[in-house]
């Protein structure tokens, strides 16, 4: 049953994926991160950093009404480009997440909770195709210029859906744990 919009879903999940330690591959909990700095939402949002987890996701997916995964994805796109995808695209492999361990997670967790009678009714993916997912490179200039433009995708798509989520007055600080010291590559991109 796909909640479409309009509906309200009772329970909805917004899921950062990937690797920090991995350049752009951690664009899924930068964006949960810095969405859950400056977005609020009602109590019916789980927003939560996964990193890599694998058949570990399924929980979380768990007979969710909405689920969003923001995540690298590899798409035949310039670095930087924002990618959005429903999980019919995900399924047909239209749509493919970075070469990762996660990947599996997901497509794998998805069919073991469509088997059960447990998956999530919609499931969307907030991509951006990532230039260097290297040890130790931290983000490129491209995926930190989309990921302003992706968090604001993930706010209007819970909007759509009838989930009250807004704004804050005043944007919490972010911890971005993984950045260097000097977190001035990311308050550049702000």
């Amino acid at each position: 049953m796909n909640t479409g919009a309009g509906a309200r879903p009772s329970r909805a999940c917004v899921v950062g994926i990937g690797n920090v330690l991995l350049g752009d591959d951690g664009f899924g909990p930068l964006a949960v991160e810095m969405f859950r700095c400056k977005y609020e939402c009602s109590s019916n949002v789980e927003i939560l950093d996964l990193g890599t987890p694998g058949l570990d996701l399924a929980p979380y997916l768990y007979a969710a009404d909405l689920v969003i995964i923001a995540d690298a994805v590899h798409a035949q796109e310039k670095p930087g480009t924002l990618c959005i995808y429903c999980e019919d695209e995900l399924v047909a492999r239209r749509a493919q997440l970075r070469l990762t361990a996660h990947d599996p997670g997901v497509r794998e967790s998805l069919a073991l909770l469509r088997l059960a009678g447990h998956a999530p009714s919609e499931l969307i993916i907030i991509g951006v195709v990532p230039e260097s997912c290297d040890l130790g490179k931290g983000f490129s200039p491209s995926v930190l210029s989309t990921s302003s433009l992706a968090i604001d995708n993930i706010a209007r798509l819970l909007v759509e859906r009838g989930i009250d989520c807004r704004r804050r007055d005043a944007p919490r600080q972010p911890n971005l744990w993984w950045l260097s010291g000097d977190r001035s590559e990311f308050v550049a991109s702000r």
